[in-house]
């Protein structure tokens, strides 16, 4: 199964002056993309895709699997300077990320954030090229039963982890769900809650959500500041902050090896994505904390947790498109589609068939998440000063920059006003301390909840949701993510009692 000799002609491949010259351009683009509100990695790899046809079938994949290592990485640098994540994926980095650039730490928490990704990815990247071959049966052990029951724990976790309390986090979650709703129903296709509005009917687009819940609405709440940093930072503005958040990032051992675990196991079940693996990792870091009562404050813990599985996730996501032919998500489709466009067919036979080319991408994986800790520790030097712009300035700026980023999802004007709709929802929402990503989780969560739900119902009845024993297992998981707040804030009390 594991062939020595093609493992070494694909390195050979790799270290081609033109494949690496291709890689590091990929790297760049996804980066650059990534750090941009509303511009993500499959936008850049879909614009891209038909310039890959003038490229060796290699080369091509190559590319396209470097802006991707990139964009997942990068996508974090805006979640924590501005609280508006790159892609949706990042969204939980917010939950640390943000409070520490407020507080005048934005360096540090990039170097962790960075740190974090390198070694998710790297982590990823390996656990890909020894369980590739093998994994892509699993995967097609989750059925619609499992994925619904991969949906519950995701909401349950982010429901009870990220807020006040628990009623408020399964409120926004059901608020959340209702929304998602909203389109075409997955069955029959008939329009609910759409209002006659034909920009509705294929559901709620995420990325104008995405935009006003965190990017418009984190705006509006700025305008009566002069920075989005409480500290004047001029030492937080230094290699210093970024060079020793990296270095305390790769320390935590424990914390890295359990969440980059987890991420990637979640990203190797198809349609399962990074932003249920950032949110799992984040619950369960905080749940294994014996300082849990400091996350949502800027907790290195918790940042650290969300981008190692962030990105662990995204490299677990080749497994299925690699061995199955099943994309988890546009990037890996929008790869998928320059594999076949040049005649190398992903599947069961694809370890067989095309060893050499496998071998390539899963090595080019590696790089890339070298890359990450390199070259994203430089370019992020740059970012990292626009928490200490003038928001006279700044706000304007990155206006335009959702605005566009708004329009460019489908080029409509109206996902324009839906985005400014969710941005004043999100400012109640934060104003009276409802928890902004468990709406978008729920938003993100619900198609998938639903028509996960219809198929396995149909196919067997109710019963089938806990038939097999993976389902039994992740209900055993809801059921602990549910109780365990209870049982830690009990114990907390009966320790300051005795």
């Amino acid at each position: 199964m594991y062939d020595v000799n093609a493992m070494f002609m694909g390195l050979m491949a790799l270290f081609q002056a033109h494949t690496l010259a291709f890689l590091l351009v990929g790297f760049f683009l996804g980066f650059f993309v990534g750090a941009i509100p509303g511009f993500n990695d499959a936008n850049i790899m879909a614009i891209l895709l038909p310039f890959t046809l003038l490229m060796e079938p290699v080369v091509a994949i190559v590319c396209m699997a470097a802006i991707y290592a990139g964009a997942q990485a990068a996508g974090s640098i805006p979640a924590i300077l501005m609280n508006i994540p790159g892609t949706p994926g990042n969204a939980a980095t917010t939950l640390e990320g943000y409070p520490m650039s407020k507080s005048g730490r934005s360096g540090y928490a990039l170097g962790l954030s960075l740190g974090a990704s390198s070694i998710g990815a790297l982590l990823g990247a390996a656990l890909t090229l020894i369980l590739a071959p093998v994994l892509g049966m699993f995967a097609l052990r989750f059925g619609p039963a499992e994925m619904f029951m991969v949906a519950v724990l995701g909401l349950t976790v982010v429901s009870t982890l990220s807020a006040d309390s628990m009623s408020k986090g399964l409120l926004v979650v059901g608020f959340g769900i209702l929304i998602s709703l909203i389109g075409a129903d997955s069955m029959a296709a008939f329009p609910r809650g759409t209002y006659g509005i034909p920009f509705l009917y294929d559901g709620m687009p995420l990325i104008p959500v995405l935009l006003g819940l965190f990017g418009f609405s984190e705006l509006l709440l700025l305008l009566g500041k002069k920075t989005i940093s409480s500290e004047k930072g001029a030492d937080a503005q230094g290699w210093g902050e970024i060079l020793s958040g990296f270095k305390n990032g790769i320390k935590q051992k424990v914390n890295l090896a359990r969440s980059s675990i987890l991420g990637f196991f979640v990203g190797v079940i198809p349609g399962a994505g990074a932003t249920i693996g950032s949110f799992l990792a984040y619950g369960q870091a905080r749940q294994w904390s014996k300082t849990p009562e400091k996350f949502g404050t800027g907790h290195s813990e918790g940042l650290v947790a969300t981008d190692s599985a962030n990105n662990a996730t995204a490299t677990g996501a080749m497994v299925p498109m690699l061995t199955l032919g099943l994309p988890g998500s546009a990037s890996t489709l929008v790869m998928l589609a320059a594999l076949v466009l040049h005649g190398v067919r992903p599947g069961p036979q694809f370890f067989g068939t095309f060893q050499v080319e496998a071998y390539t991408i899963l090595f080019s994986l590696f790089l890339a998440s070298l890359l990450i800790g390199v070259l994203g520790v430089i370019l992020s030097r740059a970012a990292q000063r626009v928490v200490f712009i003038p928001t006279a300035l700044l706000v304007p700026i990155v206006s335009v920059l959702v605005f566009t980023g708004a329009y460019a999802w489908r080029f409509q004007a109206f996902d324009i006003l839906l985005m400014i709709i969710f941005g004043l929802i999100g400012v109640l929402l934060r104003t009276y301390r409802y928890p902004v990503p468990a709406l978008m989780l729920a938003i993100i969560l619900g198609p998938m909840l639903e028509s996960n739900y219809l198929r396995a119902t149909r196919i067997g009845g109710l019963e089938s949701l806990i038939a097999s024993p993976i389902s039994m297992v992740l209900l055993a998981m809801i059921i602990v993510s549910l109780l365990a707040p209870g049982i830690v804030s009990l114990s907390r009390r009966m320790r300051k009692t005795a």
